[in-house]
């Protein structure tokens, strides 16, 4: 048997094993892959030389840094799968953020970042076959676990406001103004409260309500705002009764709260069942009782106080997302507690500052650190995983304000974007920090990413108008007025960001394409369809656009990938659904309102520069823009990897875990189509 290299050498199997297992340098016996999400392999080279990323540093001087290729499309639901089980999306079969199966209606897909979605074994799994335990810290696309003798904590990974499976509830905002998605409130003169603080105006009262999202349970809480200087009003008491003397924080503009526990009813774990169109189906599960973690951080307080804005974290629970389970109340008593969602909707909806956004980053990057730090000093293990996704929220959000292609770019803001920049890449060094600290000589130490990020700057390729213009699409008017596809006129529907199905006889429920002439026929005039889109220069957004069994080169193969796969050039996004118009490009309304995001739930988000300013996805691996690159960053530190050594060919994604499976002498996960990265080794 011969295994290939990413350079297409071909070397014996059993040559590759002695080398490592009686090389000089000995046997290895632990493995850390460390997930930068989204991070970018030129900043890290950047912020490296400029030496506020000392871990990543040290590591690349004793070790091998190199850039490669994520697997297309570029997302998060497909590449962190593709790295611990070396696989292509098409082996996988988890192809999109959202993954339609075989014999569902078109518009019916399934969740890429459950467990239960992959075929395939990741590298813990092939571990413990072999007796080895592992620690699986908030990798996405892993829950429900299938871990048998390792510790997991969390694992759902979902990037978007209000998914996650095992939150009590999304973060909140309550305010006297009208922000998207905000709770409203109204403030009076206060009545029937004791122990008052002195205040030089008249006390106001108002009152909101913290709600778990899968049932009606909530906790209400009593606000009351006073002048205790004179200056008009500056400082609000939260009690949970009308008593000043019984308060859980009182706040100045600016300050958080310390961490509340309170109890609600919830459904936990709340897994998506599957998703028509919008519309999100659950498992079902019991409602069973919580203690949820949260604070409150006071956001504005006007001096005549009709201005008020009060944030609320992430409700999330204390107990149900560990595995063992008693690993959670570890965490809390040692650690403290865990927020898993700090996405940038709250930022993009004007419920916080930058600076706001930035310090839940930090927080969390902080935490799993020191989570990991605890768990490997009291834990035995072998092979350690984990994701932070800091860097890809906040790239979306800040990306407009560092490179000088983007449309939202302007100088006199540049310094502050790029120290919020340097202020999450040196959280995720910090972190590194504390969990490379337990890599002893024999570690094999990798820090990796599953994209990139580019600035978005041309405008949107409207895919389903292209479709419609084409005859392939046909939408209808439905049940009250909304539109709705004509399933017995349409021939082809785009899925997710890369994928078009034929609307096939005998394979879907609908299908009214004949198999065979009539297929192909159909398949060619989506191709020219997309080959046809222009921007107002004459260029088109399409990189490449082929049909399914040309796109096995690049691992989009089987029965969940469209019978149509393409590509973007960079700087451009795609929109799917049709609009009235039916124009098949646009470069006015999506500039001035930001990038529609993938991975992020857009928002109106005002100030200097919008939301979701950069992008990823649709676009190519290879891409790259302005400040920004979709290629991935790769850094190798341990046993018989190069020293201090740049690597001049290109790795792929999928070769990780190979990598991994041979320095640590275990077997390969079952299905892998990665080889081994020569050119890092001694």
């Amino acid at each position: 048997m011969k295994f290939k290299c990413a350079e297409c050498t071909s070397i014996p199997l059993n040559m590759i094993k002695s080398f490592f297992l009686f090389g000089e340098w000995g046997l290895v016996k632990k493995a850390m892959i460390i997930g930068l999400d989204s991070a970018v392999p030129e900043l890290i080279k950047r912020f490296a030389e400029e030496g506020i990323l000392p871990n990543m540093k040290k590591l690349m001087e004793e070790g091998v840094f190199g850039e490669g290729f994520a697997t297309h499309p570029t997302l998060t639901g497909t590449n962190w799968t593709s790295i611990v089980c070396g696989t292509w999306p098409g082996t996988q079969g988890t192809s999109c953020m959202w993954t339609h199966f075989e014999g569902e209606p078109l518009n019916r897909v399934h969740s890429s970042f459950l467990s239960t979605s992959s075929r395939c074994e990741p590298l813990w799994e092939a571990g413990e076959k072999v007796g080895k335990k592992s620690i699986i810290m908030k990798y996405p696309c892993t829950v429900p676990p299938n871990i048998k003798k390792s510790i997991q904590v969390e694992g759902a990974g979902a990037p978007w406001y209000g998914l996650d499976p095992f939150e009590i509830a999304p973060c909140m905002c309550f305010s006297t103004q009208t922000y998207p998605k905000a709770q409203t409130i109204e403030f009076r003169e206060a009545a029937g409260w004791k122990n008052v603080p002195e205040s030089h105006l008249e006390p106001l009262e108002s009152q909101i309500e913290v709600r778990c999202k899968s049932v009606d349970s909530k906790q209400v809480f009593n606000l009351l705002v006073f002048d205790p200087e004179g200056a008009g009003y500056s400082q609000v008491i939260i009690s949970k009764t009308k008593d000043a003397d019984k308060l859980v924080a009182r706040l100045s503009v600016g300050q958080w709260s310390d961490w509340l526990q309170e109890e609600f009813h919830a459904k936990i774990p709340l897994y998506i069942k599957y998703r028509d169109d919008h519309e999100i189906v659950y498992e079902d599960v019991p409602v069973k009782r919580f203690t949820g973690t949260f604070r409150f951080k006071q956001m504005e307080l006007s001096p005549d106080g009709k201005r008020f804005k009060l944030y609320q974290s992430q409700v999330f629970p204390t107990t149900g997302f560990t595995w063992p389970e008693t690993i959670s109340k570890e965490l809390l008593d040692s650690v403290g507690p865990f927020q898993e969602h700090i996405g940038p909707t709250a930022d993009f909806n004007n419920w916080i500052d930058d600076d706001t956004f930035l310090e839940e980053l930090e927080y969390q990057a902080w935490w799993l650190g020191k989570a990991t730090d605890h768990l490997m000093t009291h834990y035995e293990w072998d092979l350690y995983f984990l994701q932070w996704h800091g860097p890809n929220h906040a790239q979306h959000t800040f990306w407009g304000g560092i490179d000088p292609l983007s449309p939202w770019y302007d100088e006199k803001n540049a310094s502050r974007y790029w120290k919020c920049f340097k202020r999450f890449y040196v959280a995720a060094d910090e972190m590194i920090g504390d969990i490379i600290k337990h890599a002893d000589e024999e570690t094999l130490i990798v820090v990796t990413a599953d994209h990139g990020h580019i600035p978005y700057i041309y405008g949107a390729a409207m895919i389903g108008n292209a479709l419609t213009n084409a005859g392939l699409l046909i939408c209808k008017k439905g049940d009250e007025g909304k539109v709705v596809v004509d399933w017995s006129k349409t021939k082809a529907y785009p899925i997710n960001s890369v994928h078009i199905y034929v609307n096939l006889k005998g394979r879907d429920p609908d299908g009214i394409v004949e198999p065979g002439t009539e297929y192909d026929d159909v398949c060619n005039k989506v191709v020219s369809a997309l080959y046809g889109i222009r921007d107002p220069k004459g260029n088109c957004p399409i990189a490449f656009a082929s049909k399914k069994e040309d796109a096995e080169m690049i691992g989009l193969y089987g029965d969940r990938v469209g019978d149509v796969v393409y590509g973007l050039n960079a700087g451009y996004i795609s929109r799917l659904e049709p609009t009235e118009d039916a124009e098949e490009f646009n470069n006015s309304t999506f500039l001035e309102k930001g990038a529609v995001a993938l991975t992020d739930d857009w928002a109106d988000r005002s100030g200097q520069i919008p939301a979701n300013t950069s992008i990823h996805g649709a676009n190519i691996p290879p891409s790259k823009l302005g400040l920004g690159s979709i290629r991935v960053p790769i850094i190798l530190r341990g046993p018989g990897i190069k020293k201090n050594y740049e690597m001049k060919t290109h790795f792929r994604l999928i070769d990780i875990a190979p990598i991994v499976s041979h320095i640590l002498d275990m077997p390969t996960p079952a299905h892998c189509d990665g080889s081994l990265i020569l050119e890092a080794l001694q």
